[in-house]
């Protein structure tokens, strides 16, 4: 069977997704192409994955989270679409799996071709939570009215695309994320959803595969102290961030490994310093094995993988998707939120100031009380549990193989 794999471009960890996917569709004899944008052509050619590019909505600002630039021009719209529609007529693919992507339910509806989505939970139309806020927090009133804007403007862009086309139309963007069938890279105790159709929650698609630059750093002394990860992902203009949760961890007798996600964006000063350390792309489950505590951007890829080690997870995110997962790691009790909930209009540099206006002492005390518990904790072992009955990659394939 020939399977056609499309993510979303705003996220490193959609194509991760393929990659986890190639390996395990091809090892059953499927032809397996993934088609990315010219931005992560390079990585993956460095993998040995079979690829193709394609133009993405998400270049029209190279934004990490969705935003209104990537559905003001329909002409760009139409250049994605044909493109993927070019491509699926070429490919001949039986089946079609998209990462995030927007624009593939589109194009396969046009064409009449099986679509798969995967998605997380907290992007699905059905959700009553309002992201990045926990119930009754203040402002979650102005949050849930920036985000129902936002969702059906997009929708409405995108569904006057559709009826030009006779396909059925969306009112609300997430309704592009639900295929013919529908895998959910969360679970349910994560993140909360009620039954649906033909929708699976699959638990994480994780990929260790991520290449290492450079030499690993000098191992740490001998010295007692605890060790703590930083991971913040692709985060653009993160420095104030890494400097303020580095020293804090340190002046909590902390040594530290600041996973770099490839673009380095830790002082010179910090650099030199005896209780850290830096990684361009860092072995995070290695690393975990041996970690008391996870300051993340809130990715769920990242925290799943801590999640496994039963390590507690703080969080500072970029949008409201990851800010949810911060709600939904002290939902579970395995973490916390190091950033406070804001009502999100579109800057992904607020969510990084709100956490560099707090006082250095506060982001101490939760780091603190989060690791004074650590994997003993009860929310850390009843969430690998859950997470140890999945295996994504094996289910999904299943799943397509189906039909």
């Amino acid at each position: 069977m020939k399977i056609l794999l499309i993510p979303g471009n705003n996220s490193l960890s959609h194509v991760a997704k393929c990659a986890a996917l190639e390996a395990e569709l091809s090892g059953r004899g499927h032809t397996v192409l993934t088609a990315v944008t010219r931005k992560h052509a390079e990585f993956v050619n460095r993998l040995g994955l079979a690829h193709t590019v394609l133009p993405d909505i998400q270049e029209s600002d190279d934004g990490a989270l969705p935003s209104v630039d990537w559905f003001k021009s329909f002409e760009l719209l139409s250049v994605c679409i044909q493109a993927e529609t070019e491509l699926i007529k070429a490919f001949k693919p039986q089946r079609v799996v998209g990462v995030f992507r927007f624009t593939l339910k589109i194009s396969t509806a046009l064409l009449g071709i099986p679509y798969h989505a995967i998605s997380c939970g907290c992007m699905m139309p059905d959700v009553t939570e309002i992201l990045g806020y926990g119930p009754g927090e203040v402002g979650v009133e102005t949050q849930a009215l920036y985000l129902d804007n936002f969702f059906r403007f997009a929708g409405r862009r995108l569904a006057a695309f559709m009826e030009r086309r006779k396909i059925p139309p969306v009112a609300d963007l997430r309704e592009l994320l639900i295929g013919d069938r529908t895998y959910l890279w969360d679970f349910p105790q994560f993140m909360p959803l009620p039954d649906a159709d033909n929708r699976h929650h699959v638990g994480p698609v994780l990929w260790h595969g991520w290449p290492q630059r450079g030499e690993p750093p000098d191992p740490f002394p001998e010295d007692g102290r605890p060790l703590a990860v930083i991971s913040l992902g692709t985060r653009r203009n993160g420095h104030k961030v890494a400097d303020k949760t580095a020293r804090c961890l340190m002046d909590c007798g902390f040594n530290v490994i600041f996973a770099c996600a490839g673009t380095p964006c830790v002082p010179d000063r910090l650099l030199t310093a005896s209780q850290m350390r830096c990684w361009q792309f860092a072995p995070l489950g290695e690393l975990l094995e041996r970690a008391t505590l996870l300051i993340c951007h809130g990715g769920q890829m990242t925290i799943f993988e801590a999640l496994l080690h039963r390590v507690p997870v703080l969080v500072v995110p970029s949008h409201p998707e990851q800010a949810h997962n911060g709600v939904c790691v002290e939902r579970i009790k395995c973490g916390l939120r190091l950033a406070p909930p804001i009502a999100f209009k579109g800057d992904p540099q607020a969510y990084a100031d709100a956490f560099n206006r707090q006082p250095d002492i506060d982001v101490k005390e939760k780091i603190i009380r989060a690791a004074a518990h650590g994997a003993a904790t009860a929310g850390l072992e009843q969430a690998r549990q859950h997470l140890r009955r999945y295996n994504a990659v094996e289910t999904i394939a299943d799943l397509l193989e189906e039909g």
